[in-house]
C-alpha cells in the first residue's frame, strides 16, 4: 500500500544498487483487509487503538528487546547505586559504638561520609550518560520508524494520536525494563555496596558496610529512570508530529546533520559562554568552581552540537574507509554522513562518556595536584624527617642531628587528633614543640609565626590556635584525650602554621592547636612526627639523608624535599579512588548504549541488508561495511570528545599559570582516553560483526 508520488528514493545513497524500504504491513494493518483507524474500530472490524500499539510492538520487538535489555542494566546500575548511596547516609551497619571513645566513634563514621562522596559522583556519571543517551537512542528508533508514522497519518491519524500512540507504545517495554532493572538493581544492594565500601576502607576502620534494601528507593529511581526515558519519547515524537505526512515518506532515506535553529542557538549561546568560562579573566571564580563549571558546560555544548559535530566528524573521518575499502567503505561512508541520526546514536556514547569521564578526571587530578603544589611550594626544608605510620611507635629524631655536621636550621614537630568537647563529629590537632624552638626567630626554617597575642604566655593551661579556625584570643576550649578524659585550655595567641607542611595545614573545620614541651599530656591519638632540615649546602644535603638512612631509624623514613613533593602528590592522587568507580561504570553506561543503537541498526536495516544480498553483494562485503561505518562513528565522536576535552584542559592550564604554577603541571589523562577508546571500538566492532552476521539480516 504506497500512495502515489510518496515512493521511496531508491539508489541514492546504496552504491550497489538501490532498494526500497518496505512499509512494514503490521505498523497500520493488524489481521484482516481494510484500513486500521487509528482513532477507534473501524468500520470492517479492523483494530483499535491499543491493539494497534501491540502490533508495533511485536513488529519492532528486536528492537524493543535491545532497548528493554539496555535499559534494564542502566536503571540496574543507578538503583544500586542510588541505594548504596541512601544506606550510607543512613549508616546501615554501624554496630554497637558504645564500647569505643569518642575519637573512635568519629573514626567510624568517616568511611560512611566517603560512601557519599564516592556515589554521589558515581550517580552523577549515571544519569548523565543516561539522560543525554536515552534521548538520544528513542530518537534514533523513531527515526528510523518515519515513514511508518508517515503512512498513519496519510490513513487519518492526527498529530496528538500520533504523539500518544508513540508515548504509549514505548511505555509499556521501557517501564517493564525500568521495574525489572529497579528490582534487580535493588537486590544486588549488597554485592555493590561491598564494592564501594572497598574503595573507601571500611576494613581500616574496624567496620562492615552491609547496606539493607530500601523499597522507597527502588521507586524514586524507577519515577526517574520513567521520567528519563518518558521525556525523551515526548521529544522525538513531537519532532515527527510536527513534520507533515509527505515530508515523513520523503525524509525516509535522506537525514542530515541539520538541527533547530532552536538547538543551534543555544548550542552557539553555551559554546560562547563556555570559552568566556574557560578563558576569561573572572576574579571572583576560584580554579575549582571555574573548571567545575567548564565541564558541565562543555558537556551540555556537546549534547546540543552532536548531530552538526557527528555529521561533520564521520564525514571527514569517513573518507578513510572510503578510499581503502573500494565499494563497502564507500557504503559505509554515505550510511555514516546521510543516516545521521544512526550515526549520531551510535557516537554519541562514545563522545559523551569520553567528554565526561576524561574531563572529570583531569578537574579531579588538577584540584589534587594544584591543591598540594600550593600547599607545598613555600616548603623551607632541604631534608624532611617524618613518621612512616600515624602512633606512638617511631624514634625521637631531634638527637640525631644534633651537631651533625651540615645542619643549618632545624624543627621538631609532634602531632596528634583529639576531639573537641561537646561534639561527636569535629576532631582537632594538637601541635607540641620546644619551648626553645617557639622563642627562636630564625626565618629560614618552616615554622609557627605569631598572628596574635604572646607565644610566650604558652604553658599549662594555655596554648595557640591557627588563624583560620574561627577562635578569638581569650576563648576557652576542652580537649577529649583518648580515655574521653577532658582537657581545658585558654587560648593566648594566634598564629599562622609553617607554609609548605600540609600536614600541619589542616582545613578550616579542623582547628589546630600549638602548645609547648609537656604542657599538655600526650594522650591524643595517631601521633606523627615531622622534622623539617634545612642544610648549609647541597653537599651538606647530601650527607644529612645518607647519614639518616644509615641509621636505619625506628618508624620513621627520610627524605629529599622533591621526594616528600612527589610522595604527597602521588598520595593525593591515589586516594581518588572515585575515578576509578566513574570511568568504569560510565565505560559500562556507554556500552550499553552504544551496543543497543548498533543493535537497533542492524535490526531496522535487515531489509535493505537482505536487498543487497540478494543484488549479488556477499555477506562478508556488508558485514565489513556495517564495521567501517561503526568505527567511522565510534572513531568520529572520540574525536569530537578530544576537542571537547583540550578546551577543559585548556581552561585548566590557565588556571595553574594564573595560580602562579607552571601550566605544565596540568594533568592530561591520555592512557584513561586511550583504554576507554579501545574498549569501545573493540566492543564496537564484535558487536556489528554478531548484529549483521545473523543469517535472518540477509536471506
Amino acid at each position: 500500500m504506497r500512495p502515489a508520488g510518496a515512493g521511496p528514493q531508491a539508489g541514492h545513497d546504496e552504491p550497489f544498487g538501490g532498494f526500497r524500504h518496505d512499509v512494514p504491513s503490521g505498523a497500520f494493518l493488524a489481521g484482516g483487509g481494510g484500513h486500521a483507524s487509528i482513532h477507534g474500530r473501524s468500520s470492517g472490524g479492523g483494530p483499535t487503538f491499543f491493539s494497534l500499539v501491540r502490533s508495533l510492538v511485536r513488529e519492532h520487538r528486536s528492537s524493543y528487546l535491545v532497548m528493554g535489555l539496555t535499559t534494564f542494566l542502566a536503571s540496574l546500575l543507578t538503583s544500586s547505586t542510588m541505594q548504596v548511596y541512601r544506606a550510607g547516609k543512613a549508616e546501615d551497619g554501624m554496630g554497637d559504638l558504645t564500647g569505643l571513645n569518642t575519637y573512635h566513634r568519629y573514626l567510624s563514621r568517616v568511611p560512611y561520609r566517603g560512601i557519599s562522596i564516592v556515589t554521589i559522583p558515581a550517580l552523577a556519571c549515571c544519569l548523565l550518560v543516561s539522560v543525554f543517551l536515552v534521548l538520544s537512542s528513542v530518537s534514533f528508533l523513531v527515526q528510523e520508524r518515519r515513514r511508518e508514522y508517515g503512512m498513519m497519518r496519510l490513513n487519518g491519524a492526527s498529530r496528538s494520536r500520533i504523539t500518544a500512540l508513540g508515548l504509549l507504545e514505548f511505555s509499556a517495554p521501557l517501564a517493564v525494563s525500568n521495574l525489572l532493572g529497579c528490582l534487580v538493581g535493588s537486590l544486588l544492594t549488597l554485592p555493590v555496596g561491598r564494592f564501594y565500601a572497598g574503595s573507601v576502607e571500611f576494613d581500616k576502620a574496624g567496620m562492615v558496610f552491609t547496606p539493607r534494601i530500601r523499597f522507597s528507593v527502588g521507586v524514586e529511581t524507577l519515577i526517574l529512570m520513567m521520567g528519563t526515558c518518558l521525556l525523551g519519547v515526548w521529544m522525538a515524537m513531537r519532532k515527527v508530529a510536527k513534520a507533515s505526512p509527505l515530508q515523513l515518506m520523503q525524509e525516509a532515506t535522506v537525514r542530515g546533520g541539520r538541527i533547530g535553529w532552536i538547538r543551534s542557538l543555544a548550542f552557539l549561546v553555551l559554546l560562547a559562554l563556555t570559552l568566556v568560562v574557560g578563558f576569561a579573566p573572572l576574579p571572583s571564580l576560584t580554579l575549582d568552581m571555574r573548571s567545575m563549571l567548564e565541564v558541565i558546560l562543555v558537556i551540555t555544548t556537546v549534547y546540543l552540537g552532536a548531530p552538526f559535530l557527528v555529521a561533520l566528524s564521520v564525514s571527514i573521518i569517513g573518507l578513510i574507509p572510503a578510499k581503502v575499502a573500494g565499494g563497502p567503505g564507500l557504503l559505509a561512508r554515505q550510511r555514516a554522513r546521510r543516516e545521521s541520526a544512526g550515526s549520531t546514536a551510535i557516537a554519541l556514547p562514545a563522545m559523551m562518556i569520553l567528554t565526561i569521564l576524561i574531563s572529570f578526571v583531569a578537574v579531579m587530578q588538577a584540584g589534587s595536584i594544584g591543591g598540594a603544589v600550593l600547599q607545598l611550594e613555600p616548603l623551607k626544608a632541604d631534608v624532611i624527617v617524618s613518621s612512616t605510620k600515624a602512633g606512638d611507635g617511631y624514634q625521637d629524631p631531634t638527637d640525631l642531628i644534633r651537631g651533625m655536621a651540615g645542619v643549618r636550621a632545624s624543627n621538631t614537630y609532634y602531632f596528634q587528633n583529639w576531639m573537641l568537647g561537646g561534639s561527636e563529629d569535629q576532631s582537632a590537632i594538637v601541635v607540641w614543640e620546644s619551648s626553645e624552638q617557639t622563642q627562636e626567630r630564625n626565618s629560614d626554617i618552616s615554622r609557627f609565626t605569631r598572628v596574635l597575642g604572646n607565644l610566650s604566655d604558652l604553658g599549662p593551661g594555655r596554648i595557640a590556635v591557627s588563624e583560620d579556625s574561627g577562635y578569638s584570643l581569650g576563648d576557652r576550649v576542652r580537649l577529649l584525650d583518648r580515655q574521653d578524659r577532658e582537657h581545658e585550655a585558654r587560648i593566648v595567641a594566634v598564629v599562622q602554621p609553617p607554609q609548605g607542611i600540609p600536614e600541619l595545614t589542616p582545613l578550616s573545620s579542623t582547628p589546630l592547636f600549638l602548645t609547648v614541651d609537656d604542657a599538655l599530656p600526650r594522650l591524643g591519638e595517631d601521633g606523627i612526627v615531622m622534622m623539617p632540615i634545612l642544610a648549609s649546602d647541597r653537599a651538606g644535603k647530601d650527607r644529612i639523608v645518607s647519614r639518616l638512612r644509615n641509621e636505619n631509624l625506628d618508624g620513621l623514613k627520610v627524605q629529599t624535599r622533591q621526594e616528600y613533593i612527589d610522595d604527597f602528590i602521588q598520595r593525593g592522587l591515589t586516594g581518588q579512588v572515585a575515578l576509578t568507580v566513574m570511568v568504569v561504570g560510565g565505560t559500562v553506561l556507554a556500552l550499553i548504549f552504544m551496543m543497543q543503537s548498533i543493535a537497533i541498526a542492524a535490526g531496522e536495516r535487515r531489509g535493505r541488508n537482505r536487498r543487497l544480498h540478494q543484488n549479488g553483494v556477499s555477506r562478508a562485503s556488508i558485514v565489513w561495511s556495517a564495521v567501517m561505518e561503526t568505527l567511522t562513528d565510534v572513531v568520529g565522536g572520540a574525536v569530537m570528545a578530544l576537542l571537547a576535552v583540550a578546551m577543559v584542559e585548556g581552561c585548566l592550564a590557565l588556571g595553574f599559570t594564573r595560580s602562579g604554577m607552571s601550566a605544565f603541571l596540568t594533568p592530561v589523562p591520555v592512557l584513561p582516553f586511550l583504554v576507554v577508546t579501545a574498549v569501545l571500538l573493540i566492543v564496537a566492532t564484535l558487536t556489528t560483526v554478531l548484529c549483521n552476521s545473523s543469517s535472518d539480516h540477509m536471506t
